[in-house]
This record gives structure tokens, sequence and C-alpha cells, in this order.
């Protein structure tokens, strides 16, 4: 087994590659717009891969299995119901400061 990443910096790397997730370009798109090279995002995403274990065996369920609808209470709220019995309540205003946090990352 390799060794360990610096947690900064897999840290670091999580991020990068969250961000690419949410981006919509392509990895060269993205490694020029973030200034890094394309080697070095393969290696840091094939590694971080590895040193993530497995948490169960086939495929990830859909989100449309994870999740019931999303019902707005009272519109002071998002209450997100998981089909497991959990329930997450977001309170709207840290809802709205999310969303325009990830609008405002994303390019035009």
């Amino acid at each position: 087994m390799g060794r360990q990443a610096d947690p900064r910096k897999a840290s670091q790397w999580r991020r990068r590659l969250g961000r690419h997730s949410l981006s919509g370009l392509t990895v060269t798109r993205f490694c020029a717009r973030e200034g890094l090279s394309v080697s070095a995002f393969e290696y840091w995403r094939r590694r971080l891969q590895a040193d993530t274990p497995a948490v169960a065996a086939g495929p990830a369920a859909p989100a449309h299995d994870l999740f019931a609808p999303v019902e707005v209470v009272g519109g002071r709220s998002v209450t997100i119901r998981f089909t497991g019995g959990t329930v997450m309540e977001i309170p709207e205003d840290l809802l709205m400061t999310a969303l325009r946090t990830l609008a405002e990352a994303q390019p035009c």
C-alpha cells in the first residue's frame, strides 16, 4: 500500500476535485483556469481515489432513491427527508448564502 498523502495537500486537492465536478468543464479547461497541470490533476484524482476505501460493493444508488421530495416549511427552511429516515432541515438564510456562494464560484 502506498504512503499517505499530506493531509493539508490532500484536503486542498479534494476541494479542487470537487470544484471540477461542479464546474462542468473538461479537465483540460479546468486545469487551465486553475493554473494546474493536467498530469498533477490526474495524479491527485487517482491518488485520492486509491486512498478512499470503498463504502459498499455495487453501484451507487441514484439520487431519486436517496431523497424524498423536498418540502419547504413556511418559507423559513428546506427539509430533506432521506429514505433511511434521517431528516435534514436547512434554514432559508443559510441555504440562500450557500447558493449565492456556489453561483459566484461558477464561471459565467
